[in-house]
């Protein structure tokens, strides 16, 4: 029986001590999110190219250096990966990367935006419902950064 309890403590040491690193952790495969189901509509001009300009497209625009990543047009979203991973898939929220690192815990390196200024839960949803839908995108709009005040 005490042989038991030294390999039980032995592997809840191991699992403690894997639990505990603070290196960087990639984009986990999965990830489950039970957005809000009562957002209701979701309208581009109005919940999501503002979302996107205030809070993507300060480092996600045609000219970015640090990034080669551009939020400003659809296509651009649609036509980029990060880590082999589409950034956008319309119709597809669990498998676009654009919404996966706006959900994740801040203690990931890849979790969006960056600095800790994570999305708020109705944001999240907002932008998990516009993903669903299809990510539907104004022909031909190209987003700004929100200027500056």
């Amino acid at each position: 029986m005490r042989h038991k309890a030294i390999h039980s403590l032995a592997a809840c040491s191991v699992l403690w001590l894997v639990s505990c690193e603070t290196a960087p952790k990639p984009i986990p495969d999965i990830i489950v999110v039970a957005p809000h189901s009562d957002i209701g509509a979701v309208d581009f001009r109005k919940d999501i190219a503002p979302l996107l300009e205030r809070k993507c497209i300060t480092c996600h625009h045609d000219h970015a250096s640090l990034t080669a990543l551009s939020f400003q047009r659809r296509k651009s979203m649609q036509e980029s990966e990060t880590g082999g991973r589409p950034v956008l898939v319309p119709g597809d929220a669990q498998h676009s990367t654009l919404f996966l690192v706006t959900v994740m815990p801040d203690y990931f390196i890849e979790a969006m935006p960056a600095g800790g200024h994570q999305l708020s839960k109705v944001e999240t949803s907002k932008l998990y419902h516009w993903i669903e839908a299809g990510a539907p995108w104004p022909e031909g709009l190209v987003l700004q950064p929100e200027a500056e005040s």
